[in-house]
């Protein structure tokens, strides 16, 4: 029994090889892994509780230069319409023209530059969030989770979590005040890969 403790203890260190020294990654451009990334988000309802949704569909792009995390850039986007609040009914009205109008406004769109280190392995990226023609600041409090061969692809592999607020009245959301509160609290867990290796 305590052989195969042992061996499980082995399994483990050899799938969790992560540098956490930002300083390790190597320079060059990184896509989203899509099927290993979420971005989930809450609005107050009535003061009762915070009704929790997510969008199913993002893309992202980082572009890592030889100077390091300091001057790196992130573009990303999330599809509209693939917002998920596990009703159908309130999916529909999230999506239309009173809120996201998604047929209109098919991304939502965030753009950053730099890394304000606040840590060894944390650190602050600022940047807008866009959809359609309003745009509002967005800052993301990020912790870098490492860097590594992904033992399951071959691919070098870097991974982030990330949180921040913003107000939707600012991003033209504006739709039943009172109701529901001003304030989007967003986090996100993402992996991305070596762009030469990303399927």
């Amino acid at each position: 029994m305590l052989l195969g403790l042992d061996g499980c203890a082995d399994l483990r260190s050899a799938l969790r090889m992560q540098d956490r020294d930002l300083a390790a990654v190597p320079a060059g451009s990184y896509r989203l892994d899509p099927e290993h990334c979420s971005v989930v988000f809450s609005v107050d309802h009535l003061g009762f509780s915070r009704v929790i949704m997510r969008f199913d569909h993002a893309r992202a792009t980082l572009q890592w230069p030889r100077g390091g995390v300091s001057t790196a850039r992130v573009e990303a986007r999330v599809r509209s319409d693939s917002i998920d609040t596990n009703v159908a009914l309130l999916d529909r009205e999230l999506r239309s023209p009173a809120m996201l109008d998604a047929a209109r406004h098919p991304y939502i769109r965030w753009r950053a530059d730099g890394w304000r280190a606040t840590g060894p392995r944390r650190g602050d990226v600022s940047g807008m969030l866009t959809l359609g023609r309003a745009s509002t600041p967005l800052l993301l409090h990020v912790r870098f989770n490492g860097y590594g061969i992904d033992p399951v692809t071959g691919a070098p592999t870097l991974g982030f979590s990330a949180r921040g607020e913003f107000s939707r009245n600012q991003l033209g959301l504006k739709a039943w005040p009172g109701l529901v509160g001003d304030t989007v609290r967003l986090h996100i867990e993402a992996e991305f890969v070596a762009a030469a290796t990303a399927g």
